[in-house]
């Protein structure tokens, strides 16, 4: 398998692509920044399989310095991520205002930066090189590891799983509201696509779930070898040296390499998930289709005439800020009263279209 992991990485950076490329124009801080964290890593995976491949040998100091950092940022990046995605659809659920923006940034960016610059605290010496895997974070296991790199994440992980089954429980509390509003009009769909709702949950939970299960089991593995952290100059004491730090397959224990394997394979396989939700549905589709008609040069580009988005309608607002794309507001209370259900049962599926783009 060793000579397999480029086969593996460089794919799914093209996958982790397309729906980078899909959602960006969107502006959702979430999303994009779940795209790029396993974008990123992806491409550190593949080079780094390439230039290890069958050795173990100290070279390009300064390039493993930065994936080390990359993987440090990507392993809560993405659960940290996908927690703000999480809480963006819980809102939806309660007919909130979108989650503050600084919370988004604070999640997604500073978050990941903040462990980045926090790992040197438990960074013995300046990486690890193993065969065929490339560069690999040095990390002095120890109760402050575990409270710097384990449970941020893990918690992230626990709690975007744990906003998207509420998300769920209040959206099946008002199917029946939202079935009797959809037969009061006949284009009530328009205000809440449950396919594409239930999409992005599900994707949410997935990776959530699945990264709270990655991290358990590789990190029990680790801690079954936990260090004491004394003080800084003994535990940096060798920081530049690499004694120690370079592993040919021979050297890892059986016991251990399994969750070598599953921690690298972790990112290309929630790449997996990403592009499964996120680049197969009806409206990403749709967007392939307009492109490649574009490129034929057997229509129109897209956003030009003939695929440019239709004139607002009457009591849309254009400055609503919806979370996923373009929103189209619009009151079906207009109907009769004595065919209407009551406003607050209806509360969250009466004046807000959400569109889930792509």
């Amino acid at each position: 398998m060793p000579g397999a992991l480029p086969f593996i990485a460089f794919p799914a950076v093209f996958l982790v692509s397309i729906p980078l490329f899909l959602h960006a124009r969107h502006g959702n801080l979430p999303l994009i920044s779940i795209f790029t964290w396993l974008l990123l890593n992806n491409i550190a995976y593949g080079i780094n399989s390439v230039m290890w491949d069958g050795n173990a040998d100290l070279k390009a100091e300064f390039w493993c310095d930065f994936t080390t950092k990359l993987k440090i940022g990507g392993d809560i990046g993405v659960p940290a991520s996908v927690l703000a995605l999480a809480l963006q659809v819980y809102h939806i659920t309660l007919q909130k205002k979108r989650l503050a923006t600084l919370v988004e940034f604070g999640l997604c960016v500073f978050l990941p930066m903040l462990i980045m610059g926090l790992h040197i605290i438990v960074q013995g010496h300046r990486f690890d090189i193993f065969e065929s895997f490339g560069c690999q974070p040095a990390i002095y296991v120890s109760v402050p590891s575990i409270f710097i790199l384990d449970l941020p994440a893990l918690l992230c992980s626990i709690l975007a799983s744990i906003f998207c089954t509420l998300s769920v429980i209040n959206f099946a509390r008002h199917r029946a509201a939202f079935t009797r509003l959809q037969a009061v009009h006949d284009r009530m769909n328009n205000g809440l696509d449950k396919s594409r709702y239930l999409r992005l949950t599900s994707v949410t939970f997935i990776l959530g779930a699945w990264s709270a299960t990655v991290i358990a089991l590789t990190r029990a593995s680790a801690y079954r070898r936990l260090q004491t952290w004394t003080t800084w100059d003994e535990v940096h004491a060798d920081f530049l040296s690499f004694d120690g730090a370079r592993f040919t397959l021979s050297d890892v224990p059986s016991s251990v390499l399994p969750w070598l394997y599953l921690s690298w394979l972790s990112i290309p396989i929630s790449s997996v998930f990403a592009f499964a939700f996120l680049a197969l549905g009806t409206e990403a589709g749709k967007e392939y289709r307009k492109y490649w008609t574009a490129i034929r040069g057997a229509g129109t580009k897209p956003g030009t005439e003939k695929n440019a988005p239709r004139p607002p309608l009457e009591g849309d607002d254009e400055d609503d800020d919806d979370i996923w794309g373009p929103v189209e507001k619009r009151s079906w209370l207009d109907v009769s009263s004595a065919s209407t259900p009551r406003r607050d049962t209806l509360r969250m599926y009466v004046d807000r279209r959400v569109t889930l783009d792509p």
